[in-house]
């Protein structure tokens, strides 16, 4: 029994040296996601400012 436990520890020990990197990834991708959404929206809120087309405001047919 105790070598199925101590197995399981081997396993999760080699898996947590891996979520370190993973985790560093998804920040990125968020912090990236994030940023190109905030150029687009100002770029389009600045469009439609100066009397641009409003497209998001359209509603579905």
């Amino acid at each position: 029994m105790n070598s199925i436990i101590y197995g399981f520890a081997d396993i999760c020990t080699a898996a947590f040296k891996f979520l370190p990197p993973i985790g560093a990834l998804v920040n990125w991708i968020f912090g990236i996601t994030a940023t190109v959404g905030i150029i687009y929206w100002l770029k389009y809120d600045s469009s439609v400012s100066r009397g641009g087309k409003n497209y998001m405001a359209d509603k579905g047919e």
